[in-house]
């Protein structure tokens, strides 16, 4: 068994690519050069890693910002993960080995350093895909190795076969049942726990009240195909759920100012705080946004204030 939860030594903030991918999910950059600058002033702020997909902004389009923003840096873990979409094929050996070198290609890099399953196959059993990543883990193809959206149970099925790295699951202070569900499993399996998601899509910014409108995922007719999307816009922007959500955001102001920090940095702050999470990936387009995002991975929330974020979520 490994002696750590986090191999990789990934700091505990990583930046997230997934809305700096652009396309139809959460629309097109407004700015590339801004996008490479969010990128790159969070890697100059301390976070050591990308997080980023395949399917990001639409046939490797977040991947290829991720290695523009990249080239000649040095030391920052990559990421990335590989979906199986349209039939299952990409999780066969030969898939897994197309799809780890078109995503090589595109982030102008020669090994990835943590290669994810994306999400579960239709038909293919895991053990035949688990199997081949854990091949290429042991050819050094890749660091590490790991699941994201993953039921528990197939997380654990994993582990029996070969070791699991990291598992990713969506988690903040607006949605817990995955932190809850996975931290066990990942503590008593030395499994590092990454979030993502943690500032649940702009909700725990501030920024978001009531009126505002989305043209992205976040109305509710972008992509409402999709599975993650068909999840998402009903548990958080749907107007019912919106109206449950804010009042909770806007009770945490008052901590956040007790903290000297905004509500955005209090809940990834607490967040980090839990023993359970090793690293949580946070995205922005906006290199001022990235710098208030890094600032959050070196606060300490005292014990009294954790316990009143904690007892607020619970009303």
């Amino acid at each position: 068994m490994r002696s750590t939860r986090n191999p990789l030594d990934l700091s505990s903030l990583g930046y997230g690519s997934w809305e700096a991918g652009g396309g139809t999910t959460w629309g097109p950059n407004a700015s590339h050069d801004e996008v490479i600058s969010a990128v790159r002033r969070s890697i100059d702020l301390g976070m050591n890693w990308v997080d980023t997909a395949e399917v990001y902004g639409g046939g490797g389009g977040a991947e290829t910002v991720v290695g523009e923003a990249l080239q000649g840096l040095g030391g920052v873990r990559v990421c990335t993960k590989v979906a199986p979409e349209p039939d299952d094929e990409r999780y066969t050996e030969s898939g897994l080995r197309q799809a780890l070198e078109q995503s090589l290609k595109r982030l102008g890099r020669d090994r990835i350093d943590l290669y994810l399953l994306h999400w579960p196959a239709l038909e293919l059993p895991l053990e035949v895909t688990w199997e081949a990543m854990s091949r290429l883990r042991e050819e050094g193809l890749v660091g590490a190795i790991g699941l994201s959206n993953y039921p528990l149970e197939a997380v654990a099925r994993c582990a029996d076969l070969a070791p699991v790295d990291y598992v990713q699951v969506q988690a903040s202070l607006l949605y817990r049942d995955e932190l809850d569900a996975f931290g066990p499993l990942c503590l008593n399996r030395n499994i590092g726990l990454l979030a993502y998601g943690p500032l649940a899509y702009g909700l725990l910014t501030g920024a978001i009240d009531e009126d505002t409108q989305f043209a992205d995922w976040r109305g509710g007719e972008v992509m409402a195909h999709d599975f993650f999307c068909a999840e998402n816009h009903p548990r958080f922007f749907a107007p019912k759920a919106r109206r449950a959500h804010l009042p909770v955001v806007r009770r945490l102001a008052p901590l956040a100012e007790q903290a000297g920090c905004s509500v955005a940095q209090l809940a990834l702050a607490w967040l980090l705080a839990r023993p359970e999470v090793v690293a949580a990936a946070v995205g922005t387009r906006n290199p001022v946004h990235a710098e208030a995002n890094a600032a959050a991975a070196g606060m300490t929330l005292d014990e009294d204030l954790l316990l009143a974020v904690s007892a607020l979520m619970e009303k």
